[in-house]
């Protein structure tokens, strides 16, 4: 049920792609999120993901959907609304580290910006977890979904950016 939505200019090249997954409600879809976005490298059509999110929902609209979501940008930095004496302090404070060490690998900032001129409406996404000591693991795996192909050398290289970070942060 995935929906792909092409952008292909006069000589038959793809210039970019969206990939949209269905989102529903008893049984039945109500809208479309954001899954995939890439434009080729070097194309001439810079701007090709704004025409392609906006055809998409002009099409998600006329076909009588709810809502389109541009999904998450998992560890863009949340504003902190956590109290002073909040273990939450601690949890956003170890987000913030990873997504400081992985910004670079994958834009999670960049990405937050880019969804944020379309001026969606923003909601929380909750991580829910048993206990402190599966934070870890979480976290792992986590990086892992962002950077499946990242070897020894990659994991290394940003073990030593977050050994360092955290030794410039006192």
């Amino acid at each position: 049920e995935v929906r792909l939505h092409l952008a292909i200019d006069a000589q038959r090249t793809v210039e970019g792609f969206t990939s949209w997954l269905p989102v529903a409600r008893d049984g039945r879809i109500v809208g479309w999120t954001v899954d995939l976005m890439r434009r080729r490298d070097g194309g001439a059509f810079r701007p090709v993901m704004e025409f392609l999110i906006g055809a998409s929902a002009l099409q998600f609209q006329e076909e009588g959907y709810e809502f389109l979501s541009l999904s998450a940008a998992p560890l863009a930095k949340a504003p902190d609304t956590a109290a002073e004496d909040s273990d939450q302090r601690v949890l956003q404070a170890l987000l913030d580290l990873l997504g400081d060490t992985l910004e670079p690998y994958y834009g999670f900032r960049s990405l937050l910006r880019f969804k944020a001129k379309f001026k969606p409406e923003f909601r929380p996404i909750h991580l829910v977890y048993p206990d402190e000591t599966a934070l870890a693991e979480i976290g792992i795996a986590v990086a892992r979904a962002y950077m499946p192909e990242a070897g020894p050398v990659a994991w290394a290289q940003m073990a030593v950016e977050v050994v360092g970070s955290s030794d410039e942060r006192g």
